[in-house]
């Protein structure tokens, strides 16, 4: 039997008291995490305004909320426009051995359709979106190779999936019925690593978007009674065999399912780049404020990595200068001159100003890098910085759990502080209750009647 059959199965029958205490609390953490990123992007993000006027443009009935931007649509179309804003900042929460950003493809969905169904308790949100995040962490770990391996960029082609289970477990669909949202899914699923070696492309930013719009879609057709395929997984021509070559490990879908929940096992992003990024940001800053240095006194930046390091230092002039956002929270060179130059990486870095700013390409380029096999290791890899200054000091540290990982965990404190700082940068401004108001219900979110209030008072 295909194993689209037990995950729906699961899907369906598992219950809020079922989740374990820290399943519970650790998705609160993605749900606020998530939307703190959705609001930052309403603004930074380029292309998002343009997509989320069009979406306006083509109307249709008023019943999911367009966040940040207010205004109310379809709920496909909500869940569209709200797909854009999850990754553009490569802010978002993330499964590193799975190789996937869980939340970012749940969040739009299951907002959308719990505000078209009504009424949806904090409780079963929770649920939706705890079950989703496991299945996708559950679909990359199976996967026997790194990011690179398939051709397909991975937490893309996963997500169509986790979209649709969320959606679907929010409509209260049966088994069959979820079976069936998955197969309408697969034959949308899509997501090159093309963007990823095409500098400028706008699609690895707001990729999320098909996504989401899509599960939202497949769960609402199964709902209607549309079929589809009944081996979307494992069947000839299913997820597995057709877009990852058959190249997988079955026992790593379906082990302890129920039992044990990936979702916790993912990590937070405390700094907006990518999450590959951050062993040498952690690195660096730990350096730095362990020894004091300062921009004047650096001589010089050693970065030694494994391959998927090297892909984010090569070329490493184009490196070193990003021209757009999304390429700088690639750029490791660059990201590493600002936390040198500022003492840490914040959101400002990758506006057209800091993207620009002289002092932070000054230190990019006295980055280079080394290779080193021993990091080549599946999910993120370790790092080693070494800072040479300039009265002769050599300071290096390795680090393996960047902060934010569950065996180097973000603080709530820390967690709320950064989406404080999302918020404020909504592209509609939110006022300083409002921002209150939703961190208290989303940490509470268990007691909170209808979620759908909380993207009312972000919209």
């Amino acid at each position: 039997m295909d194993s689209s059959f037990e995950f729906a199965e699961n899907i369906v029958n598992i219950r809020y008291s079922d989740l374990p205490a820290e399943v519970v609390e650790i998705t609160k953490r993605c749900i606020l995490d998530t939307l703190g990123v959705m609001l930052a992007a309403s603004s930074l993000a380029p292309d998002v305004k343009e997509i989320v006027e069009m979406v306006k443009e083509g109307g249709g009935k008023e019943e999911s909320t367009i966040i940040a931007f207010g205004g109310r649509v379809t709920a496909w179309m909500a869940a569209f426009a709200n797909g854009t804003m999850g990754h553009p900042l490569d802010y978002d929460d993330t499964h590193d051995p799975a190789i996937v950003h869980p939340t970012a493809h749940t969040i739009p969905a299951a907002f959308a359709i719990a505000e078209r169904i009504g009424g949806v308790n904090g409780e079963d949100f929770i649920t939706a979106v705890a079950l989703a995040n496991d299945m996708v962490c559950r679909l990359g770990l199976a996967l026997n190779k790194g990011l690179f391996g398939y051709g397909w960029l991975r937490p893309v082609v996963l997500g169509f999936f986790s979209s649709t289970a969320a959606a679907g477990k929010l409509l209260g669909l049966n088994r069959d019925q979820m079976v069936n949202a998955f197969g309408l899914v697969l034959n949308q699923v899509a997501g090159s690593l093309e963007p990823v070696h095409t500098p400028g492309s706008a699609f690895r930013a707001i990729r999320d978007a098909f996504s989401a719009k899509a599960g939202v879609l497949s769960a609402l057709m199964a709902e209607r009674g549309v079929p589809g395929d009944r081996n979307s997984l494992q069947g000839k021509y299913g997820l597995f065999n057709l877009y990852f070559q058959g190249d997988y490990d079955p026992t790593r879908l379906t082990a302890e399912l129920g039992k044990r929940f990936e979702g916790v096992n993912v990590s937070f992003k405390p700094w907006p780049a990518c999450r590959n990024a951050h062993p040498f940001i952690t690195a660096t800053l730990d350096i730095v404020k362990g020894n004091g240095i300062k921009p004047e006194d650096t001589e010089a930046i050693l970065l030694a990595g494994g391959s998927f390091a090297q892909s984010l230092c090569e070329p490493l002039e184009e490196r070193r200068r990003p021209k757009a956002s999304i390429d700088a929270k690639v750029s490791l060179p660059f990201i590493i001159g600002a936390a040198l130059a500022r003492g840490k990486v914040v959101l400002s870095d990758f506006t057209p100003a800091g993207l620009n700013d002289p002092a932070a390409l000054e230190m990019a380029q006295k980055v280079t890098f080394r290779f080193e096999e021993r990091f080549n290791t599946s999910g993120i890899e370790p790092a080693l910085v070494e800072i040479k200054t300039k009265d002769g000091g050599t300071y290096s540290k390795e680090v393996e759990f960047a902060y934010g990982h569950p065996q180097n965990p973000m603080t709530l404190d820390d967690l709320i502080a950064k989406f404080r700082d999302c918020a404020s940068y909504s592209v509609r401004p939110l006022a300083n209750d409002a921002v209150d108001q939703v961190i208290q219900m989303v940490t509470n979110l268990e007691g909170v009647e209808d979620v759908g209030a909380v993207v009312r008072l972000l919209g």
